[in-house]
């Protein structure tokens, strides 16, 4: 007989619990049935029964979405939430949906921006890059590379693996993926193969028109990730306007890149002129959409807040800190566009800014920059809100935490027995309220 003053590990043992109010937890995906069943027999049948089976959570779906009610419903019962957990997980199933259906728009829209570009600029400027530009790209493409076989060769060995069953991928994480992928394919047909290149009528600098086919879809594709991500709002159910608000404010910043797209095209000043102003007042909404989002956070979670309260107030850090992120490197990138475009004419000869390399230089640092940190945050995202594995976990890490309090804390003394191997041995595990009980005769009188 062992005896112990922590909670014991039943996963993989037969298993019972028995405490001296007589309630036992059998193998039922219902715990209030378990709970009334139970009360029933202690009430006709107080004799012991034999030990009931507990089976470990499965790795399929079936059995993680059992042992999710299950661990939901004994949270629930614990610590009531003021919150509706069947909205939050709505929104999340819905917008992970949205998340798939919009990386598959990212790729077509891009390579049918690439055809059209193609259609459309005159053969002669149709060139390949050298020198510094190509080398440019080929960084780029390396770096991206690198990012994304290190996200992807992990997936693929637990795909292949004995874990296979528990790898999930996220609509967020396939887009996040796609957008590199779009990169990838950018740098590399400016590494390798002749490619649209343009002089601002303006401005005078050259413009890679595919690199702004790039950023067309992906900028919309990552703003309405950035948005997706953001799931709290105030309130029992999400507000009505939901969803069409994520995408209003995606199409905000991809019709900003559109416009910059058309900047070459433009055939006077003027309609330069509208189309940079239309762009930047476009873009600007992106400071005020952040900071109403920060003010709606509360700055502290509250004390005594459940687990489904804690896990929306952190998703929502994370997803303000992916805003944050997103917008200050957009930014910087928008920043450097207009320096590289007006400061060759205020400066002299030899200058940084008047090599026709410089533009490229920025766009593809910049450009790597953004894709390879947004993924590390994604991911994040990822595993703070759209996998179920690891929201099982948290739960049942709580729930460890609240068992081991009436562990110790329990007036009525609780037995735990497990076999524990192949002939039929067994241990049991006695809480601390059984040494309190003094027992003077029996064989149990110098344990207790």
């Amino acid at each position: 007989m062992n005896m112990a003053s922590t909670v014991p590990s039943l996963v993989g043992e037969d298993t019972t619990i028995v405490s001296t109010s007589g309630l036992r937890r059998r193998k039922n995906n219902d715990p209030l049935a378990n709970r009334a069943q139970a009360t029933l027999e202690d009430q006709t049948q107080p004799q012991c029964k034999e030990p009931q089976q507990l089976q470990p959570c499965g790795n399929d779906e079936a059995d993680g979405e059992v042992a999710t009610a299950f661990v939901d419903s004994i949270m629930s019962s614990m610590r009531p939430s003021q919150i509706d957990a069947s909205a939050h997980r709505w929104a999340i199933s819905t917008i992970d949906k949205h998340f798939r259906y919009f990386a598959m728009w990212n790729i077509c829209t891009y390579f049918t921006l690439v055809a059209i570009v193609y259609a459309v600029v005159p053969a002669e400027n149709i060139v390949y890059l050298d020198g510094v530009e190509q080398r440019s790209a080929i960084m780029a493409m390396s770096l991206i590379a690198v990012s994304f076989l290190s996200r992807v060769l992990p997936l693929i060995g637990g795909i292949v693996g004995d874990n296979k069953k528990q790898t999930y991928i996220s609509g967020i994480f396939i887009g996040a993926l796609t957008v590199q992928v779009v990169a990838f394919c950018t740098d590399f047909l400016m590494a390798f193969f002749a490619v649209p290149v343009l002089i601002d009528p303006v401005l005078g600098t050259r413009v890679h028109v595919l690199r702004w086919c790039e950023w067309c879809p992906c900028a919309t594709f990552m703003t309405f990730m950035m948005e997706g991500a953001d799931l709290y709002w105030s309130g029992d159910a999400p507000p009505p306007d939901y969803l069409r608000s994520k995408y209003l404010h995606a199409c905000t910043q991809g019709g900003a890149v559109f416009l910059g797209l058309l900047f070459p095209f433009c055939p006077g000043f003027k309609t330069w002129i509208c189309a940079i102003v239309l762009a930047c007042c476009l873009y600007l909404t992106n400071y005020p959409r952040m900071w109403n989002r920060r003010r709606a956070i509360p700055a502290t979670l509250k004390g005594g807040a459940t687990v489904e309260e804690a896990e929306r107030f952190n998703a929502a850090k994370i997803a303000l800190r992916l805003r944050l992120f997103t917008t200050c490197v957009w930014t910087i990138i928008v920043t450097l566009y207009f320096v590289s475009s007006i400061g060759p004419r205020f400066t002299s000869e030899g200058s940084i800014l008047r090599n026709p390399a410089a533009n490229m230089i920025c766009e593809c640092f910049f450009d790597v920059l953004s894709k390879v940190l947004f993924l590390v945050v994604i991911v994040d995202v990822h595993y703070a809100i759209f996998d179920p594995s690891t929201k099982v976990e948290r739960r049942l890490s709580e729930l460890r935490q609240l068992m081991s309090a009436v562990w110790e804390s329990s007036s009525d003394v609780i037995a735990i027995s497990a076999r524990t191997g192949p002939k039929g041995g067994a241990s049991v595990m006695l809480s601390p309220a059984f040494f309190g009980l003094k027992i003077k005769e029996g064989p149990l009188r110098g344990l207790s």
